[in-house]
């Protein structure tokens, strides 16, 4: 491959215009995020990340660009090229769990390899003018050290480093510090060694105005649930979205269902996680350690190929279909499924990763549990306590509709911008 083939220019065609979503703003807000876009207008911002499909990276700058742009902002969107290999992906796949606390170490082959793709990836920006770059997740995060060394340059970090491997976190964290703003979704994340006026903390969102936020009746999911999914309608049916992964715990999540069955032997399980990125290829080993587990137990579905399935459309219908819905995270930078399932009233049981308890407030909007066993147990106290599960629905979306609709997130995009330009 040729330095010019390194990054994809996503093409977004949707376009949005500031009514359709600054009805979802306070007024104090709408006139806040006006003031600062209009400041920003003009400027061109350019993201760039692994994937342009798949993953909370991907769902929201398939809004932020649009929004961005409808409010004069000159944005685009890069994404690495999937040509770059397979290589390339399991090492930043490494890189990605080892920053996620796992005792992962790369070898100096694979820290030179992540390097030399970095750099030519880096030659590929030097071709693209911008006033600001922001580079999403490790895997591109060395290209924007070696790119535009005059430019205003951002990281953003959409994952859980509180408990950063420290052999690997040495390496990463002088690569950070040559950004000029790094942006966490937690506090608790930074991990000290930043300094503090680089460093910003806001939360992502979820765009309402798209076909995943759809909001239909159980009657009408469950429905469609069984004709393009074959999940029996008249069933409880308890789900987790998310891909299929160490850190999401899905064995977990079956060892929950096994004794929820206890209790309600007629319960379904549906674990969904599609598999459209190029950037996680230890998904498909996740998946088939589950699959073996599952295949012959008729109560468990498993969504995992994308092909024949609408897949934004499928997802919103599990979520709205659900009778409960668990995110079992050990970590989670942030949880858009989470957020996702809130919109659409539902509490949701989370794990123990503290990325979780941004949104969920135990025993308010949702719970936290830490074991199998307690999953268990609330998966079964909503199912038996319906009118509890509809209050806690209700507040689950109120707290989406005040702090985690994707408006605000614009907000907090366009201060970062001016706050380097400034």
């Amino acid at each position: 491959m040729n330095s010019t083939e390194m990054l994809k220019k996503v093409l977004i065609n949707r376009q949005v215009k500031p009514r359709d979503f600054l009805k979802f703003v306070a007024p104090k807000q709408k006139a806040e995020l006006l003031k600062v876009a209009a400041a920003m207008r003009g400027k061109r911002v350019v993201h760039v990340s692994a994937t342009a499909i798949g993953g909370g990276v991907a769902e929201i700058l398939n809004g932020l660009i649009p929004y961005l742009r409808s409010l004069g902002i000159e944005s685009d969107w890069y994404t690495i090229n999937p040509r770059v290999g397979k290589r390339f992906f399991t090492i930043t796949n490494k890189l990605h769990n080892s920053l996620q606390g796992s005792p992962v170490k790369l070898t100096e082959r694979e820290w030179n390899e992540y390097e030399k793709v970095n750099k030519r990836i880096a030659g590929n920006l030097e071709m693209i003018d911008c006033d600001i770059l922001a580079i999403n997740d490790p895997q591109p995060l060395g290209a924007g050290v070696f790119a535009h060394l005059n430019k205003h340059k951002i990281y953003i970090s959409h994952i859980d480093t509180s408990s950063a491997f420290k052999p690997v976190w040495r390496k990463v964290l002088p690569l950070i510090n040559n950004y000029h703003r790094a942006v966490f979704s937690n506090r608790a994340f930074i991990n000290g060694a930043i300094l503090k006026n680089k460093v910003r903390v806001f939360t992502p969102a979820i765009d309402p105005l798209v076909v995943k936020q759809t909001v239909v009746s159980r009657t009408a999911a469950r429905r469609y649930l069984k004709r393009y999914g074959g999940v029996p309608k008249n069933r409880p049916l308890i789900a987790q979205v998310s891909r299929f992964d160490i850190w999401k715990n899905p064995l977990g999540v079956i060892e929950a269902f096994r004794l929820v069955q206890n209790t309600f032997p007629k319960a379904l399980l549906v674990l969904a996680g599609f598999h459209e990125t190029k950037d996680n290829p230890a998904a498909i080993g996740v998946y088939s350690d589950i699959k073996a587990l599952s295949e012959k137990a008729p109560d468990i579905f498993l969504f995992f190929d994308p092909r024949g399935k609408k897949i934004s459309e499928f997802t919103a219908m599990i979520q709205n279909g659900a009778d409960v819905i668990v995110q079992n995270s050990i970590k989670e930078g942030f949880g858009l499924v989470v957020t996702e399932a809130m919109w659409k009233s539902q509490p949701v049981i989370g794990g123990p990763a503290d990325g979780l308890r941004v949104q969920i407030k135990n025993g308010k909007n949702g719970f936290i549990v830490k074991t199998p066993q307690e999953l268990a147990e609330k998966i079964v106290h909503l199912l038996e306590h319906p009118a509890k599960k509809k209050i806690m629905g209700k507040a689950a979306r109120e707290t989406v509709i005040r702090k985690f609709l994707l408006p605000r997130l614009v907000a907090d995009h366009i201060k970062l911008y001016l706050s380097c330009i400034r």
